[in-house]
């Protein structure tokens, strides 16, 4: 018995090591700390949480100034260097997303974060009309409604100090919900909302997994608690995607009723009747003939509003966080909305393109904070990137973070100026440097309904508070990729 076995493994090992030959071959040539065979970087493990991945990763930058790796047991990671080797990686229509990400398709399903080839380009199509500026346009109010929400529930903190990304995500995932599925969630003013709760504990549980290496097998992963809590909250936000689709079929029913000069019973209560939504888009496109199905549909709109309220959430903490630590930024921002736009006029997309500053401001938030500071690629065929040949079955990761804090490409990066995006001087800034929304075919969809939202928020609160910071030298914990940072010590006081 103990012979068989002995033949086994040495047969398994065999296979292994044939397997995993040409990637070893490909990392042994590349710079990266020390590893042992097979384990890897050990010495790492205790590093790969999201509080602390960010700073190694910014560490191993300055230290080999160019590409390196790291050994994760027998996967190899390459995180890629300069502007050019980025450019040819988001252009390389044989990398897909990273295995790793195919952990948030418990979520998601095959939505576009994560799909590729023909069903990602038919997609993209076909979401594309969603996004159109006259349609992110008509977004704008009910945007403003819940940043008015937002404010009235600021205003009954009375000036204290507050944990402000709690009530930014509960009105970002509002605005989000709604303009994308037509469902007026109100998380914000129910603190019990079931779906926000289960929105919340989803992200944070896949984030989790996403950046600890021993529940990277499926396997070990749902025999753990962390799944059975997984599988409950995502049964929850399935369970209301499933009644809002419902819903929005009928009441799409019921306007073609109604444009046909047909009577019918009302519309359910909480659903839009006129505004197009994300939803509606993808209950009506056509693709050769045939509409997408239901499953498709809900994969489409959980990707859009897992991607979006995170990373937009996290965008607005930097932007609060910001204005109190810069006060003269803040002033230079509310005397430009003093000048720009009429007293008590209503807040729309097309006032908030003359804030020219403002942009600029919300620029270098992106660009200084880098809210997702790394994004990936795996190879799935032989290919080129940066004139070194990889083979199928490697990671490769791109520095967001680093390129944004190069000062071969930055003037001071580590200081925060946001007239460094100013005309002039952003004509001698080369592509692939700044992506706050990533870059290439796979931009982000709906970076400037992101914008909006920043933007238009901002704007708001600055009408209506002084944002303060208890220590305006108080440092931030960096955390990994979209993952939401938690900001404390916020004091927002009225302005008069």
């Amino acid at each position: 018995m103990s012979l068989v076995l002995v033949i086994f493994l040495t047969f398994a090992a065999c296979y292994f090591i044939r397997a995993k030959w040409p990637v070893f071959t490909v990392g042994r040539r590349i710079r990266g700390p020390w590893a042992l065979p097979l384990v890897g970087n050990v010495q790492m493990i205790s590093k790969l949480k999201p509080e602390s991945l960010f700073k190694i990763v910014a560490e191993f930058r300055a230290k080999y100034r160019g590409t390196y790796r790291l050994w994760l047991g027998p996967e190899l990671w390459v995180f890629l260097h300069s502007p050019a080797e980025t450019r040819e990686a988001l252009h390389d229509t044989t990398l897909t997303r990273p295995v790793a990400f195919q952990q948030l398709s418990v979520l998601i399903g095959n939505g576009l974060l994560i799909s590729h080839g023909k069903q990602w380009e038919t997609h993209r199509r076909a979401l594309s009309p969603a996004f159109h500026a006259n349609i992110l346009n008509t977004f704008a109010p009910v945007i403003a409604q819940h940043g008015e929400e937002l404010v009235r529930k600021l205003r009954a903190t009375e000036g204290s100090s507050v944990e402000v990304s709690d009530y930014l995500f509960a009105c970002v995932l509002d605005a989000i919900v709604e303009t994308s599925m037509g469902k007026q969630l109100n998380s914000l003013t129910d603190p019990h909302n079931s779906y926000a709760h289960a929105f919340h504990k989803t992200s944070e549980l896949l984030f989790k997994r996403m950046t600890n290496p021993l529940l990277a097998l499926d396997f070990i992963f749902q025999h753990t608690n962390m799944y059975r809590e997984l599988s409950a909250s995502v049964a929850v936000i399935h369970q209301l995607m499933a009644t809002v689709i419902d819903e929005r079929i009928a009441a799409l029913k019921q306007e073609e009723s109604l444009i046909s000069g047909v009577i019918t019973a009302p519309a359910e209560e909480g659903i839009r009747k006129q505004r197009r939504t994300l939803l509606d888009t993808l209950l009506t496109t056509q693709i050769g003939g045939e509409g997408l199905t239901r499953s498709e549909i809900c994969d489409e709109v959980n990707t859009f509003v897992f991607a979006g309220v995170d990373t937009t959430t996290a965008a607005m903490c930097f932007v609060l966080y910001s204005l109190g630590k810069y006060p003269a930024e803040q002033h230079k921002l509310l005397t430009e909305i003093e000048e720009q736009l009429s007293l008590g006029a209503e807040l729309t997309a097309e006032a908030l393109n003359r804030l020219t500053y403002l942009d600029l401001f919300v620029k270098e938030v992106l660009r200084y904070y880098t809210v997702v500071p790394l994004t990936g690629r795996q190879t799935t065929s032989d290919t080129v990137i940066g004139g070194r040949r990889y083979c199928a079955g490697i990671t490769l990761w791109i520095d967001l973070y680093g390129l944004a804090h190069d000062a071969q490409y930055f003037d001071k990066p580590d200081e925060f100026q946001p007239l460094r995006f100013a005309q002039t001087q952003k004509e001698h800034l080369p592509p692939y440097v700044y992506m706050p929304f990533s870059g290439g075919p796979h931009i982000c969809i709906g970076r400037n309904y992101a914008l909006l939202i920043m933007k238009m928020l901002t704007v708001q609160i600055l009408c209506n508070f002084e944002v303060n910071l208890r220590d305006p030298h108080e440092e931030l914990v960096l955390q990994s990729q979209m993952v939401l940072k938690s900001l404390h010590g916020f004091n927002l006081m009225f302005r008069q």
